[in-house]
């Protein structure tokens, strides 16, 4: 039902996919051969420019003697150093690998249009099984799925139209506290579905917004961010077995955000994402 749902939908308010992958056990010449591997495949899926640039990891110690204050002092060693690649499609998408995480960043707008994280689930599963099998002291930290959508809204009483109630409780809020103006707003709620754990925050924030004719109106910014993720090496590495085991990771990780996300809409507002000309003009940010 919800692969159905998710085909009928036309538009969205998504501005931002994130897809993160923490691990250690690699040094930089360990990258260094995934890069050799992967660039084809990279330039392949549109990804036609590579730079690389140096990060510096700082390592805090502190060093502590109870008995003579003088004595306590922290270090910082700036030397562990790591050479980050990033690679750049035409469409707002960045690929980084270094020895320390592999990301995909995706900026969505009018311009480029929504890309379904269905696009790049191949290309990150090839990607992950080469960056594990580089090093046989490979360790995953930790692997997320992030979705950010924003939308605005001029008037905040209008925010239940779209959203349900479990999403945002502002109705409530302004209602029992109506001798104040609300600036902003934030909500963090912790789930944790199928072995995966999710952060689901929902923030509104006040702002201006300059009009074409030069008017300034106040306009509330309404943020859905979804992130998917597991942690821990013996949770996650054995799921990492071959490609199609983490393709299975990448879609479980989408379904459960899709799934949040949907329940975060109301139904007529889903109607409406439905529909081949989305006519709502009290709602920015619908593309």
């Amino acid at each position: 039902m919800m692969n159905r749902l998710r085909s009928e939908i036309k538009h969205n308010f998504l501005k931002q996919i994130i897809f993160r992958l923490d691990y250690e056990g690699i040094m930089d010449s360990d990258i260094e051969k995934c890069i050799v591997s992967l660039r084809e495949t990279f330039l392949h899926a549109g990804f036609k420019k590579m730079e690389n640039r140096t990060e510096n990891q700082f390592d805090v110690q502190i060093k502590m003697d109870l008995n003579i204050s003088d004595d306590n002092a922290f270090s910082i060693n700036n030397n562990n150093k790591s050479i980050v690649y990033s690679f750049y499609s035409e469409k707002k998408e960045i690929l980084e690998i270094s020895k320390n995480f592999f990301t995909l960043t995706v900026d969505i707008d009018e311009e480029h249009g929504y890309q379904r994280f269905d696009k790049y689930v191949n290309l990150l599963a090839e990607s992950i099984k080469n960056i594990k099998e580089i090093s046989p002291y490979f360790q995953v930290q930790r692997i997320g799925l992030r979705k950010i959508n924003i939308c605005l809204l001029q008037d905040l009483n209008k925010v239940p139209n779209y959203f349900t109630n479990a999403a945002f409780n502002i109705k409530e809020v302004v209602d029992q506290f109506e001798e104040c103006d609300c600036l902003a707003s934030n909500i963090v709620t912790v789930f944790t579905k199928d072995k995966y754990q999710v952060n689901y925050v929902r923030n509104i924030q006040q702002g201006i917004v300059k009009e074409d004719d030069r008017r300034e109106t106040t306009t509330y910014q309404i943020v859905l961010d979804v992130d998917v993720f597991k942690e821990g090496n013996r949770e996650i590495l054995p799921l990492l077995i071959d490609v199609e085991n983490i393709k299975s990771i990448l879609e479980t990780q989408n379904t459960i955000e899709f799934e949040i996300f949907i329940k975060s809409l109301n139904d007529e507002f889903i109607t409406e994402l439905k529909q081949d000309v989305f006519k709502d003009s009290a709602i920015k940010g619908v593309i």
